[in-house]
């Protein structure tokens, strides 16, 4: 993913493209590789966000079906 600063822009806000921007004294090139270091870091946790989801939607289900005496609360 080779993109320029109006591309990184344009596709993202520019609320969102700054952060990084002043996160990296404003250098366009260290910005965009600081955004895609952070979407690594962001899919490394999505299998266990997705784990969790199952966990807690799951525990959610036996709580009102317990509740209310009824699987099909």
């Amino acid at each position: 993913m080779c993109m320029e600063i109006s591309e990184f822009r344009f596709y993202f806000s520019d609320y969102r493209v700054n952060r990084y921007l002043e996160a990296t004294a404003y250098s366009k090139e260290k910005s965009i590789k600081l955004y895609k270091l952070n979407l690594r870091v962001s899919q490394a946790f999505h299998p266990l966000l997705g784990v969790l989801e199952v966990v807690i939607r799951n525990r959610i289900y036996d709580v009102l079906s317990l509740h209310f005496h009824d699987k099909d609360w």
